[in-house]
């Protein structure tokens, strides 16, 4: 697809207008320099023309900023992979040192530019825009990202750029998109997502790096591998609510859990040294919460003693902390060596699978024949509960129906045995099931 990257030194507005092209609130938004420091990828659609578009860090020079070398080497990588740049500029304060620095390495790309002259809030701002020509760039186009003036002549102006062919080629893309896999990629800071991210893409898409709380958006990559489509959402970390600042993470807490009940299969990732903390159960419960198939991947093996006992310790304590999400899968990574990443990538395809397998009415109600068999529910106001059948319900995570003659009446414990059993007898062994019960009317008929 048709790539266009948003490139502008911090707090111009990138993001604004960013999410003002495609239409919703996508990447962050805050007054504060720095703010975005991933490239935030998003498909924007003009006038029926859809194109790739990319928000990226801010350029700083590399004494500025902590982060200022992470941030270059995703912008350079954006300046080979991309074929168009909108360079956004501040109209109000007019053109920088920085903003000199930027025009003359987008010079070098010979790739097409397009200067977006933000914050021209009012017609009568509209002269500050003649010194931006200045950069030496032909197309100058002033814009207000808050005041929704000028982006439809930036899009006009853009998707002029874009072959014939590639609209072509989009538009069949976009029928084969049935199909995708969405993997929300979760954990607490440092857990080494980002890092899990670029070993299964093979590139740095995401920024990684050392410092807790790196990543603040969830960037959105699509990803092929043997046949399979899967769209991976590279998440903020969750902290622990007591060090969320209302602000930035506020909002990064609250994309995590949006990408988390979009997901169809959902990849907790805890550190080995570490093992499962009291963060990683809440997060663990939030999977539960919102009956989500999952892998839980125990990242940086590499950091630990590579001993049969060493490992089955590190898995046993995590299965135990974790034990409310029994069907979830533990497998063993190393990101930064690219180690278990076939493994994890089958497992997310064997969980997708089960979480939309669907089973016969004759066969759900052998197995729970054969459950009942095992252990009868206990009574209920001295009367004895019964299931009289069940049936499959429409959709995912698998969802069954069970006609009964009390609903109250069964309570937590035997609800977590029926669907215990009944993963093992139907194969639903890595997905988490869902069981409603009903009274059956016939019931009132009879007892009543």
């Amino acid at each position: 697809m048709f790539r266009v990257a948003i490139i502008g030194r911090p707090n111009v507005g990138k993001s604004s207008l960013f999410n003002r092209i495609i239409g919703k609130r996508k990447a962050i938004v805050e007054d504060i320099p720095g703010v975005t420091r991933d490239r935030i990828v998003a498909t924007a659609l003009w006038r029926g023309t859809p194109f790739e578009l990319v928000d990226t860090g801010g350029y700083v020079q590399e004494d500025q900023d902590r982060f200022a070398p992470y941030l270059l080497d995703q912008i350079r990588k954006e300046l080979e992979l991309s074929d168009l740049f909108v360079f956004v500029v501040d109209g109000k304060e007019g053109i920088t040192q920085t903003d000199r620095e930027i025009a003359d390495i987008l010079r070098k790309t010979d790739k097409p530019v397009i200067v977006a002259v933000n914050k021209i809030d009012n017609p009568s701002q509209e002269d500050r825009v003649y010194e931006f020509y200045e950069l030496g760039f032909e197309k100058v186009i002033p814009v207000s990202s808050i005041q929704r003036t000028g982006v439809a002549e930036l899009l006009d102006e853009i998707v002029k750029y874009i072959p014939e062919y590639e609209i072509e080629a989009q538009k069949e893309e976009e029928k084969e998109e049935k199909g995708v896999i969405k993997v929300a990629i979760v954990g607490k800071p440092n857990a080494g997502k980002s890092s899990l991210l670029n070993a299964i893409l093979g590139e740095e898409r995401a920024v990684v790096s050392n410092i807790p709380g790196t990543t603040r958006d969830v960037v959105d990559t699509f990803f092929e591998w043997e046949g399979n489509r899967f769209l991976f959402l590279d998440t903020a970390g969750l902290r622990k609510k007591s060090r969320i600042d209302y602000g930035v993470e506020f909002f990064s807490v609250g994309r995590t859990l949006e990408a988390l009940k979009k997901a169809d299969v959902v990849v907790h990732v805890i550190d080995a040294k570490e093992g499962a903390t009291e963060q990683d159960t809440k997060i663990a419960h939030l999977i539960q919460k919102y009956t989500k198939p999952a892998v839980i991947v125990i990242n940086k093996i590499d950091t630990v003693p590579q001993k049969k006992e060493v490992l089955n310790r590190i898995k046993n304590q995590v299965k135990e902390k974790l034990y409310f999400i029994p069907y979830a899968p533990v497998i063993f990574v190393s990101a930064t060596q690219r180690k278990g990443i076939k493994q994890l990538l089958q497992e997310i395809i064997d969980v997708y699978n089960q979480a939309w397998k669907r089973v016969g009415t004759g066969q759900l109600n052998r197995a729970v024949k054969q459950i009942l068999s095992l252990r009868h529910p206990p009574s209920f106001r001295g009367k004895s509960l019964k299931i009289y059948y069940g049936t499959q319900l429409e959709g995912k995570p698998p969802c069954f129906l069970l006609f009964v003659n009390y609903p109250e009446g069964f309570k937590e414990s035997y609800i977590r045995f029926l669907e215990n059993n009944l993963r093992q007898i139907l194969g639903f062994e890595k997905a988490p099931i869902k069981l409603i019960f009903r009274a059956r009317e016939s019931r009132y008929q009879k007892e009543g």
